[in-house]
């Protein structure tokens, strides 16, 4: 599933770098919470999504990203900052967040996790287990210039995980 996912974050990276209207500076980009479309509960891995893309968007240092999920913590700071319990000369500033040229939001659009297994034990003779555990996933993922309202890049991507456990019990 990471292989799939690296090859969609490598044309996002490449769209929007050439989407960019200024060569000498990165382009400024929030990722916005990514949606459950799946019936049933994916609400943790929608949020899992949203946060791997943060991670590896700034890990590939090609953007300026900007913060919008924990806004709230963010301008809690800045009101405290302008309410005189703060040291004047460290409190941020209201008014003084950065705006985002383009932003990012997608959705898990398919989820399916399975487990399966099972063991078998012989008294005094031996005995074995295995399991397995398969997460599929399809993710539709958008890139919107904000100033327009122009999808700039648009993607699906579907991947596999599997993890396989096995053992002798004696």
């Amino acid at each position: 599933m990471k292989k799939k996912y690296s090859r969609l974050m490598a044309a996002t990276l490449l769209a929007l770098v050439l989407a960019s209207a200024r060569a000498d500076a990165k382009p400024t980009l929030q990722v916005r919470a990514f949606d459950n479309k799946v019936d049933g509960n994916a609400e943790v891995p929608a949020r899992a999504v949203t946060e791997m893309m943060t991670t590896e968007l700034y890990d590939a240092n090609i953007f300026s990203l900007v913060e919008r999920e924990n806004l709230d913590y963010l301008l809690e700071e800045q009101y405290m900052g302008d309410s005189g319990l703060m040291d004047q000369s460290t409190a941020p500033a209201i008014g003084k967040i950065k705006g985002a040229r383009y932003t990012m939001t997608g959705a898990i659009t398919v989820f399916y996790y399975n487990v399966s297994g099972g063991g078998i034990y012989i008294p005094n003779i031996a005995g074995g287990v295995a399991g397995a555990k398969t997460a599929y996933v399809t993710l539709n993922l958008r890139v919107i210039d904000t100033a327009t309202s122009e999808i700039v890049y648009s993607a699906s991507a579907q991947g596999e995980a599997k993890r396989e456990a096995k053992g002798i019990l004696t």
